[in-house]
């Protein structure tokens, strides 16, 4: 009996306890599982760059090991200054947190308290959430350097790979035309994003790094660094990761410093996100708010923290995915955007 020739109740139970199988897997190797996905990702970022390469006239060889060497090389280098930084602004926690209740306790001297829920005790307990959650990320930064060696050489031996892929691909599906388009159209897709998320990123940490230099704010290269992967998370990565520097900014310049930051950080992640993005990504790979909640909070469960930062790029594989066959793009519709949904109808 086919899948199809089940009634629908049979088929709904059938593709949970796939999904709670699934789920309950790849949470059982989520530390592998977390390796490998930054891996692939890496290796479709770089893929387009030894491309480029061999369009220049340098054999395939020569191409995968120049882009191989330059990613370690930058790995390697923003390890080091990184694992310096956090080492130091790890050590002075506890100091900036000191600091940072007695700014509260100033401020909250000029609100009215309401019984035992007070301004002070709700910003107080925000503030510690706030540097705990700092804490942790430095810490997993200056545990993340074996992870970091053995993910280089994963996307070694994947680049090595790709760049025989589209032989191999079109070698097997040259008989399944339809297969085949829908395929290039997913690794496409998928690829044009990555590279210009990547891009769109670099960008706002680069802009909001030397705002940060100039400026004087301690430790501005870690923030940078904090800045590009958390914008991978919407509405709330870019300002989680500016917490710290306006935090620094209050410390050394007082509110006027602080609002500086903030003002200069809006407006580079306004002409990141709203000119640059948009106009190099269009409208095709929107995700609407819920999906975007539900993907945070089901990668988190899956993979722990790394998966916030790839709840956004698998939950886009998936759309991808849908919008490459004729028989899931009403799912790929689903996904999207209200405004998107209502553009799509004929």
């Amino acid at each position: 009996m086919s899948i199809n020739s089940n009634p629908l109740p049979a088929r709904i139970l059938m593709y949970s306890t796939f999904v709670v199988i699934l789920t309950v897997g790849m949470r059982e190797i989520a530390p592998i599982l977390t390796t490998i996905l930054f891996s692939v990702f890496a290796a479709l970022i770089l893929t387009p760059h030894i491309r480029w390469l061999k369009q220049k006239g340098i054999p395939g060889g020569l191409s995968v090991l120049l882009v191989i060497l330059l990613f370690a090389f930058i790995v390697a280098v923003l390890g080091l200054v990184i694992a310096e930084a956090a080492i130091q602004f790890e050590n002075q926690i506890p100091i900036y947190q000191t600091r940072l209740m007695g700014f509260i306790d100033i401020l909250t001297r000029y609100i009215p308290s309401q019984g035992e829920l007070s301004a002070n005790s709700i910003l107080r307990g925000i503030a510690s959430t706030v540097i705990s959650f700092i804490s942790s990320i430095i810490h997993g930064l200056l545990n993340a350097g074996t992870t970091a060696g053995i993910i280089i050489l994963t996307t070694a031996f994947l680049l090595i790979d790709a760049s025989n892929a589209p032989e191999k691909m079109d070698s097997e599906l040259e008989k399944q035309s339809k297969l085949h388009m829908s395929m290039s159209k997913f690794d496409k897709n998928l690829v044009g994003f990555l590279v210009i998320k990547a891009e769109t990123n670099l960008i706002t940490a680069v802009g909001i790094t030397v705002v940060l230099l100039i400026g004087g704010i301690d430790f501005a290269i870690l923030w940078g660094v904090l800045i590009f992967l958390l914008s991978y998370i919407p509405y709330i990565g870019l300002v989680l990761a500016s917490i710290p520097p306006i935090m620094l900014a209050l410390f050394k310049y007082g509110p006027v410093g602080a609002l500086a930051v903030i003002i200069v950080i809006a407006i580079v992640d306004v002409l990141a996100e709203n000119v640059v993005f948009p106009s190099l990504a269009g409208k095709g790979l929107k995700l609407s708010p819920g999906i975007l909640f539900l993907s945070m909070i089901y990668w988190n469960y899956v993979l722990g923290t790394a998966g916030v930062l790839l709840s956004i790029p698998l939950t886009l594989i998936l759309k991808i995915l849908f919008e490459s066959f004729d028989e899931t793009k009403w799912l790929a519709r689903l996904m999207s955007p209200t405004g998107d949904i209502k553009d799509e109808k004929p």
